[in-house]
């Protein structure tokens, strides 16, 4: 004859358990959104750096509700600072220099300067803008600038990668 007090405690053993498995599963970081997206060199950059550099931008959904961006630079030259940053979209009729977004970086998105080490660099930042406005409803631009160049917010061949954020 089974015991009635043990069988209670092995039912509340495993409730215990299973209770224990759905809590830790469901506060995992698995259920935060994730997204990369790859940048190779621009067709209209014109300069002596490799051409062999390219840009890795990963997303990460974050707890508060803001995103972190990391960016992971390849082929990178060892001593120079790459400066990285996201452009917002503008009408090129209302820019200083015609161009068709805001010359000044947004910051609260991506602003960020790295030095080179002659292969791979990894840079991040927390933005104020959420996963899913970053990667569905933001208009604008990300920037890297050649180090090899002085920085120009309007000459479109000074960057090593011009491109739409987040897509």
């Amino acid at each position: 004859m089974m015991n009635l007090n043990a069988l209670n405690f092995k039912n509340l053993f495993l409730l215990l358990a299973v209770s224990m498995t759905v809590f830790m599963t469901s506060c995992s970081d698995d259920d935060f959104e994730s997204e990369s997206f790859d940048y190779s060199l621009s067709a209209d950059y014109v300069g002596t750096h490799e051409t062999d550099y390219s840009v890795t931008m990963e997303l990460t959904e974050m707890e508060n509700g803001n995103t972190m961006i990391e960016l992971t630079l390849e082929n990178t030259v060892e001593g120079e600072t790459y400066n990285l940053h996201a452009h917002d979209a503008a009408d090129a009729a209302t820019t200083p220099n015609g161009t068709a977004y805001n010359e000044m970086a947004n910051a609260t998105i991506f602003a960020q300067a790295v030095e080179g080490n002659g292969g791979s660099v990894t840079v991040s930042q927390e933005a104020t803008m959420s996963f899913t406005d970053l990667t569905t409803t933001y208009e604008g631009f990300f920037v890297s600038h050649d180090p090899l160049q002085e920085v120009s917010t309007s000459d479109a061949a000074t960057f090593l990668v011009v491109a739409a954020f987040a897509r």
